[in-house]
């Protein structure tokens, strides 16, 4: 059996598939297409010949392609307008089911760094890394996104 990292596959799918498959959700907001594109970034991990230099590496190396695999998505002819999700989501925390729906009001690129610091945990230079961005400028975005959920918040619990 192929391992990477010192992981055998079959583990690196059981610890990394719900992480995944959230991005991919966020992104698509399409659970069967998110699904999808979680299998393709396994069967692109199964074709990989480099090692991975720690399971930290593979992870970031999981959550970058996944990310790719999201923008090409958008690009083929599969991607159509879809209804966003609610019920589907049933894999997620409560504390996350009552922020979700604010969060899909954002940017994706937004609700994807969003995601990537507040649920994964990742720093603002990490994020850059992985999205190939500019450090200075994930900063300014993740304020901005905090304003803007603060606003979207706000509003929603002044109309109950």
């Amino acid at each position: 059996m192929k391992t990477f990292a010192g992981l055998r596959v079959h583990k690196i799918v059981e610890t990394y598939s719900d992480t995944l498959i959230r991005i991919a959700v966020q992104q698509t907001k399409n659970m069967s297409e998110a699904e999808d594109i979680v299998q393709d970034v396994y069967m692109t991990l199964m074709k990989q010949k480099r090692p991975f230099d720690s399971e930290a590496h593979l992870k970031a190396w999981l959550i970058k392609v996944t990310i790719n695999k999201c923008k090409d998505y958008f690009k083929s002819p599969r991607f159509k307008k879809t209804v966003p999700i609610t019920e589907e989501m049933s894999f997620t925390a409560k504390e996350e089911q009552i922020v979700l729906p604010e969060i899909f009001e954002l940017e994706p690129n937004e609700r994807m760094i969003v995601y990537l610091h507040y649920y994964e945990g990742y720093t603002t230079a990490e994020i850059a890394n992985l999205l190939d961005m500019n450090v200075n400028t994930v900063g300014s975005k993740l304020r901005r996104v905090r304003m803007k959920l603060k606003s979207i918040l706000e509003e929603g619990s002044s109309v109950s």
